[in-house]
């Protein structure tokens, strides 16, 4: 790693040791630059030290990389970008100022190690949750569609769990519409949500809905879901297909449905059909997270590539 023929100068990796020592990843600093008693895993390590030169920056340069890197800006990324584009993207940002982009899989190192680090937006916090969801044997799912809205994260272990993600840089206009769409259909229900719009979210949101709130860039349970009672069975019938209604039920009409099977019923096959939609696309990504850079997990659930031929392209 170090030399003067290895990707970092020794200089590089110090400053980049000591920038993780200032956000509290490394807990001692040796001269030499070794580690001792470090909580950096492997990941965080590559991510973090294979270019420094995007991490150690001034403030004003950070404010001016966390204002181009917006949650909608970040949403016109996808890891399908060639060199090319990529480099259009960053033009308004002058890239060379920030990055030291040798390649493409040099540059996502260095976006995902800055939004990790600097940005608490629905793209980081989607992180959290789906980081914390490969842990547990459950199946999950991204954009779900909701009635007419669209959940951000679904997870089916048994029950099914709604989780609506609201942070800072989000406009809680949606919302009550959205929460009254998720009880119609899942069992327990979650908002989670920055610290900015806590206050109001509580006003907006019924009691049964559960909230999460981000402190320290890590979840914090502020209040528990409760078992949703108001789930409408009419309304998750709606949300299946005509072959997952026949396969079930063995017909598509919602009338005849509601009149030979019992709500309980329903709601069963409902979480069943939904695992079974979602499952081989969740352990796609589940099983290849190590090879996925976290801001693409939701990019590779919806299109289950070798991750190699992408970020080679």
């Amino acid at each position: 790693m170090s030399g003067k023929g290895g990707f970092l100068s020794e200089m590089g990796y110090v400053l980049g040791l000591q920038f993780l020592h200032n956000l509290g990843k490394v807990n001692f600093i040796a001269a030499s630059g070794t580690t001792h008693s470090s909580r950096v895993d492997a990941l965080w390590l590559e991510i973090c030290l294979l270019q420094t030169e995007i991490l150690y920056l001034p403030m004003e340069n950070l404010d001016r990389l966390r204002e181009f890197f917006t949650a909608k800006n970040l949403k016109s990324y996808h890891p399908l970008m060639s060199e090319k584009e990529l480099a259009k993207w960053l033009k308004p940002l002058d890239p060379n100022q920030f990055f030291s982009v040798r390649s493409k899989t040099d540059f996502l190192k260095q976006l995902n190690s800055f939004a990790l680090t600097h940005l608490e937006d629905e793209l980081f916090l989607k992180h959290l949750l789906t980081k914390a969801f490969f842990e547990e044997n459950i199946v999950g799912a991204f954009e779900v569609r909701a009635l007419s809205s669209r959940l951000d994260l679904l997870k089916i272990n048994g029950v099914t769990t709604a989780f609506e993600i609201k942070s800072d840089f989000d406009s809680l206009e949606k919302l009550e519409k959205q929460s009254q769409d998720y009880l119609a259909l899942f069992e327990y229900n979650y908002l989670v949500v920055g610290e900015k719009h806590l206050d109001k979210a509580l006003k907006l949101l019924p009691s049964d809905f559960g909230i999460y709130i981000v402190k320290n860039k890590k979840l914090k349970r502020f209040r528990s879901s409760r078992r949703n009672k108001t789930i409408d069975p009419k309304s998750q019938l709606s949300t299946l297909t005509s072959k997952e209604l026949r396969g079930e039920f063995k017909s598509t009409e919602s009338n005849w449905i509601l009149a030979n099977f019992s709500s309980i019923e329903v709601n069963e096959a409902f979480k069943k059909i939904l695992k079974k939609r979602y499952a081989k696309k969740w352990n796609f990504i589940k099983e290849r997270s190590s090879e996925i850079f976290p801001l693409d997990y939701q990019y590779f659930f919806h299109h289950p590539i070798n991750p190699q031929l992408i970020y080679s392209r």
